[in-house]
């Protein structure tokens, strides 16, 4: 739980209306689907960044390289977005901290100082190691818990106006404004913090039993958490700040949406609470989320990707480098995404497209890595795994033309830098293992294709509603069917991983001693 609580319910409910409580329970549900091929996964491949890893198993370096250079964006993005997000709040006491450009607020030259400053601390306390990161992050999801809790019972109790769920209309933008507001208002975002369990597994004491208790017991938390604050902010709005419609909502002290609702019932000290756990909350997140971002990194230099100086451990086991390296990647970030919505819109298209990944590899690596043990087994799992592809497929397409053309723009990139790391590499190149993995390719022109012609976030409106739900699940099948049938046959790469895994938990105790 970081930013998508603080922010995300206002957002919802002005592109879904009382509506937005279904999106809530719709995007949990959506993403524990997904989760469940992770849990298996990571359960019985505990690497460290199990999501660049998993499908350099199952189909090769193309499609591994592909999909890991957009997860490693969007992972590299959160800790810019959790700390715009501390800054956002933080700007209603220290207003020098951001301005408004067009009616939205960005940050100053000296909030772009101060946030170096937090993603600097964040790097720190991950370059220190596991073991005080594990401390400091218990400390931080108590409060984490509490405060979304103690915001749920107070407002409850100081004001429920039930007309604010049918005055204006339950869905008034309809089935079309519930799956809008999944990646748009921060609904998915607001689920992806299972992500960092499966970085970090290669360094759990026991990762069969805790993984998928982390993963699946987090999301089943964060369901209930989430759907109750969005019923009670909404029950909560006074009803002169609907005047205009859920589109226009607006009430004082809006920029924190749940603090000026405590402000305006008189609750201040509940305001205050929130202004703090809006540093805490999100700091926390960030500080996760740069310790399982370099965890990634270093699963892409393991393949080849990047240069092996940055994979160097420092004394406390941890890739100090690339913890660096992601660090200036991140302050980079607040150029082209200047606004917490507009950066993590981006985010979940990135994060969404990596997680794709699960459910491919699994469907592979049943049948490649047969023999492994699975101390957490999904039933019927063809049918798990092409339901959790087809939501991820959605939940792109729902982010809109507008956020999936600076993806795609992101993935060429991505190919150059590959293309220049081969030159510079000439005698000792990357294979691709094109067989394997040239599906990638006319999948995301698929997907590319379909949001332009689509009718979400600037797309030309010429597949109607309804029918590109049918277009999405044609390109899914027809993906799901080649990577099935060319994924990779041998499966010797995965117990060499287990056997080679340098962020083991057993190393990690040798350097640091006992967690």
């Amino acid at each position: 739980m970081g930013s998508g609580w603080l922010l995300g319910p206002l957002l919802a409910a002005k592109i879904a209306g009382p509506a937005a409580i279904i999106a809530w329970v719709l995007g949990g549900l959506l993403m524990m689907t997904i989760a469940l091929t992770y849990a298996e996964l990571a359960s019985m491949l505990p690497v460290a960044g199990g999501t660049i890893r998993f499908l350099q198993f199952s189909h090769g370096t193309l499609a591994s390289f592909t999909i890991g250079w957009v997860a490693w964006l969007a992972s590299a993005a959160v800790a810019p977005i959790e700390t715009l997000a501390l800054l956002h709040y933080a700007s209603v006491y220290l207003p020098w901290l951001m301005h408004k450009v067009g009616g939205v607020a960005v940050l100053t030259w000296a909030g772009f100082g101060m946030a170096a400053l937090i993603m600097l601390g964040m790097c720190i306390v991950n370059v220190v190691g596991v073991r005080i990161l594990t401390k400091t992050n218990a400390a931080v999801v108590i409060l984490k818990l509490l405060v979304p809790a103690l915001t749920i019972v107070v407002l409850f109790n100081l004001t429920f106006h039930p007309s604010n769920f049918i005055s204006h209309g339950f869905a008034p933008t309809g089935l079309k404004g519930i799956l809008s507001s999944l990646p748009a208002a921060g609904v998915i975002f607001s689920f992806i913090g299972y992500s960092p369990a499966i970085q970090l597994a290669g360094e759990a004491k026991n990762p069969q039993r805790a993984i998928p208790f982390a993963i699946l017991g987090a999301l089943m938390i964060c369901i209930v958490l989430y759907t109750l604050l969005q019923i009670v902010f909404i029950g909560a709005l006074p009803t002169e700040s609907l005047a205009n419609g859920w589109a226009n909502l607006s009430f004082a002290g809006d920029t924190g949406p749940f603090a000026g609702i405590a402000t305006g019932l008189g609750a201040l000290w509940l305001a205050k609470i929130l202004y703090l756990d809006a540093a805490v909350s999100p700091f926390g997140t960030g500080l996760i989320y740069t310790g399982s971002t370099a965890r990634m990194t270093f699963a892409m230099g393991k393949n080849g990707y990047l240069p092996q100086g940055l994979m160097r451990l420092n004394v406390f086991g941890v890739p100090a480098y690339i913890i660096a390296f992601n660090y200036c990647l991140g302050l980079f970030f607040f150029l082209p995404f200047p606004t917490w919505q507009s950066m993590m819109s981006f985010l979940v298209s990135c994060l969404v497209l990596a997680y794709t990944v699960g459910p491919l590899a699994l469907n592979t690596l049943r049948k490649s890595c047969a023999t492994l043990h699975r101390p957490f087994k999904i039933p019927f799992y063809k049918g798990v795994t092409l339901a959790a592809f087809y939501i991820c497929n959605l939940i792109i397409y729902w982010t809109g033309w507008n956020i999936i053309s600076n993806m795609l723009i992101a993935i060429v990139l991505g190919y150059l830098t590959l293309s220049i790391y081969q030159f510079i590499r000439r005698n000792n190149k990357i294979d691709l293992q094109w067989k394997s993995s040239w599906w990638v390719i006319p999948h995301l022109m698929g997907t590319g294709l379909l949001s332009w012609m689509g009718s979400f976030g600037g797309g030309k409106g010429w597949l109607p509603f309804g029918w590109d739900f049918a277009g999405v699940a044609a390109l899914t099948v027809f993906t799901y069917c080649i990577a099935q049938r060319i994924g990779l046959a041998d499966g010797t790469h995965c117990r060499e991983a287990l056997q080679s895994e340098t962020l083991s938990a057993v190393e990690v105790e040798e350097n640091m001693g006992p967690p």
